[in-house]
């Protein structure tokens, strides 16, 4: 699998590329997103940098277009869009097909790559995608490989890119959740709520599930390992580290038994 992490700044994608990143991605804060300001470059002067550095490094570099803006903010987008593409951009991560529809008309020719928040969650999904001329879908967090099996395995050519989560899996379709924004200490999806049927705690997947999401995606045949955008970048850093050796420990051709202790020991031991 290639390594596709999220970078916030130039110090961020600088590693990244010196330590196993074989992509990196970038929101701009003045480029719709879907996530806070925090976790996006705010100077564009910074982000040509990057895409400087990834030249010299001969690595990707990727933009995130991954919300929806009103219509009659297409073309400034597009021309913000046309002016990195040119100076280098390797790929745009869209969510949205009018803005896909609208950049493609205005002649910005790029790898066009569907964001999760698209919800491609069933091989008929890409009937309708591919007319846009998409080249990867990223898979929806809570689309394991066995349902997104068609989709990985499809007869277009589209690559696809699932997301790792050493030591967390939300309960939601989308992890940008107002709740823990509100207050980080307080998470409802974490908490047991008492009903007249008993105590309830949203579902999520132990560690020997997580384990075989990552072990039957590279199985199926999926090229991509998408590592989110994170505050903490000691956190980011040791993200990056245990997935390269995980991702080696599948190319060695590990048993599923032996990968589970593996991915143990690096979900006991990271937090995102």
């Amino acid at each position: 699998m290639n390594i596709v992490a999220g970078a916030k700044n130039l110090k961020e994608a600088a590693w990244l590329f010196s330590n196993g990143a074989d992509e990196v991605y970038c929101g701009l804060t003045d480029i719709p997103n879907h996530r806070r300001d925090s976790l996006s470059i705010r100077d564009k002067r910074e982000f040509f940098t990057v895409i400087d550095l990834a030249k010299k490094k001969r690595k990707k570099i990727l933009l995130l277009i991954n919300e929806s803006c009103a219509p009659d903010k297409y073309a400034k987008l597009a021309e913000k869009v046309k002016r990195l593409v040119d100076h280098g951009v390797s790929g745009l991560v869209i969510k949205d097909i009018s803005v896909i529809e609208y950049l493609q008309h205005y002649g910005v020719k790029s790898c066009y790559i569907l964001s999760s928040l698209a919800l491609a969650f069933n091989s008929k999904a890409l009937e309708f995608f591919r007319k846009y001329d998409i080249k990867r879908i990223i898979l929806p967090n809570h689309l394991p490989p066995d349902a997104a099996g068609k989709i990985i395995r499809n007869k277009y050519g589209i690559e696809t890119e699932m997301f790792y989560y050493p030591s967390h899996f939300c309960q939601n379709v989308d992890p940008l959740c107002k709740f823990c924004d509100w207050n980080p200490d307080h998470k409802p999806c974490k908490l047991r709520l008492n009903s007249e049927c008993g105590g309830f705690v949203m579902p999520a997947p132990d560690t020997d599930s997580l384990a075989d999401i990552m072990y039957d995606g590279y199985a199926a045949g999926v090229k991509y390992l998408k590592i989110p955008r994170t505050l903490d970048f000691s956190g980011l850093k040791r993200f990056v580290l245990d997935a390269r050796r995980l991702t080696g420990l599948l190319e060695g051709r590990i048993s599923r038994k032996e990968f589970r202790k593996a991915y143990k020991k690096v979900y006991s031991s990271g937090k995102l």
